[in-house]
């Protein structure tokens, strides 16, 4: 009977901030992630011009855990990124990248995805300037 409560627990564990079949959830600032998908330079309408921001495509469906909107990891397919004022000339428009830094959830108007990330670093994945 013993063995079996501690298998539970282990399996309780082992799944604890996982999605079944989705991987781990993500978990805002200031806990860091590493998200790698196609970037993609937006505009978005606002009340003094058009916002140009840019987005990243996810490759796969990211699990965000945000206690204030769920008790549950939500699902993110696109990510805003900020905190990065000039992006190396071999990130271009459709690029696969990598972005590493934190993610945080919208609260203003000029913020356009659910979650955004502060970014701390980003890379070309495959060689510089080619997408996939």
């Amino acid at each position: 009977m013993m063995t079996r409560l501690i298998l539970c627990l282990a399996l309780a564990t082992t799944l604890a901030g996982c999605v079944i079949g989705g991987g781990r959830c993500f978990f805002l600032e200031p806990i860091n992630a590493t998200l790698t998908g196609k970037i993609h330079f937006r505009d978005f309408p606002t009340g003094s011009g058009v916002d140009n921001v840019p987005v990243l495509a996810l490759d796969r469906t990211a699990h965000v855990y945000a206690p204030a909107e769920s008790h549950s990891c939500m699902p993110v397919n696109d990510i805003q990124l900020v905190g990065w004022s000039e992006f190396p000339p071999d990130i271009v428009e459709g690029a696969h990248i990598t972005v590493h830094g934190s993610l945080f959830e919208a609260a203003a108007a000029h913020q356009h995805t659910q979650f955004l990330m502060n970014v701390a670093t980003v890379a070309p994945v495959g060689g510089a300037g080619q997408s996939r």
